[in-house]
């Protein structure tokens, strides 16, 4: 806790300094707008900027590439600006394919996944990345319902694939619905650990839902793979659409029916009598919905 004591201003005004931390946190200058907010004795200052990100540097000898694409999303999740990479080799080892990948490729593979980031400047064994669009609190709202929207298209998208047996669209849903639900997800963190999020007693809430959408994105990628190999799935992909419309009705809208209807569908997809890979991956999702709901509660609270 910071005390700071009252001045008398002129004949009648009353000021208090603002905290230096706080100040340097969030970048305030004069001539700023503060918003203050009145709550019985206490006052709510709440500056219309988001945390300065601190500038890293960050040495990736030693990593494969699989940790080099964590160690940089880790780092923008985190809300840095400025990203200066080093490295001592030219190829690590992708530990998904066994194979050897430029490490220069694999930044900038990374980079086209973050959202306002680009790279700055490139050298054998050096990479500068920085942030060339400024992020601001209305984003967040609007990045968090696309990624409930990419997730009923792309459940939706898998049912009409299997439906028609379109091997090539189940393929593309696999190759991209996953990386897009990701991105939006790094987003949204990103804003978060930039002091993005106006009630901040509910960030960590926050934090919770977009891991867990996260997760729902993860297994709706191997369902694709499922499907893939079985179009006979059909019946059990449109269960997962429709619990997953009644998710995001219930975040554009929330009330009792609709809560009470999410949990009675999340029980119906982790009861559905299938086997194997199939009754692994719908289970995850109905594990997941059931992280979600008590977080969705904390919310209105």
């Amino acid at each position: 806790m910071v005390k700071r004591k009252v001045s008398l201003i002129g004949p009648s005004t009353l000021m208090v300094s603002l905290p230096s931390r706080w100040v340097k946190e969030f970048g305030v200058k004069k001539g700023d707008e503060i918003e203050i907010t009145e709550n019985g004795s206490n006052l709510l200052l709440e500056s219309q900027r988001l945390k300065k990100g601190e500038a890293l540097k960050i040495n990736l000898s030693g990593l494969n590439a699989n940790l080099i694409y964590y160690t940089i999303y880790s780092a923008y999740r985190g809300g840095s600006e400025e990203i200066e990479l080093v490295f001592d080799e030219e190829k690590v080892v992708n530990k998904n394919t066994g194979k050897k990948e430029m490490v220069l490729d694999l930044i900038s593979s990374a980079v086209d996944n973050l959202v306002g980031m680009e790279i700055m400047t490139q050298r054998k064994n050096y990479v500068q990345i920085k942030e060339i669009s400024k992020v601001n609190r209305e984003e967040f709202s609007n990045a968090l319902m696309r990624i409930f929207i990419t997730l009923v298209n792309t459940s939706g998208d898998m049912a009409d694939a299997l439906k028609s047996k379109d091997k090539l669209i189940l393929e593309r849903i696999k190759k991209i619905s996953d990386k897009k639900i990701n991105k939006l997800c790094d987003f949204c963190a990103r804003i978060i650990n930039k002091g993005g999020v106006v009630e901040n007693n509910k960030s960590p809430i926050y934090y919770n839902i977009i891991s867990t959408l996260e997760e729902i994105g993860d297994s709706l990628e191997d369902l694709c793979e499922i499907g893939l190999k079985d179009f006979g799935i059909l019946k059990e992909i449109k269960k997962v659409n429709e619990l997953l419309e009644v998710l995001y009705r219930l975040f554009c809208d929330y009330n009792v029916e609709k809560l009470n209807e999410l949990y009675d569908l999340k029980n119906g997809i982790r009861d559905l009598k299938v086997k194997g890979e199939l009754k692994l991956s719908l289970g995850k999702i109905a594990f997941s919905c059931s992280k979600i709901i008590p977080e969705a509660i904390s919310l209105q609270i």
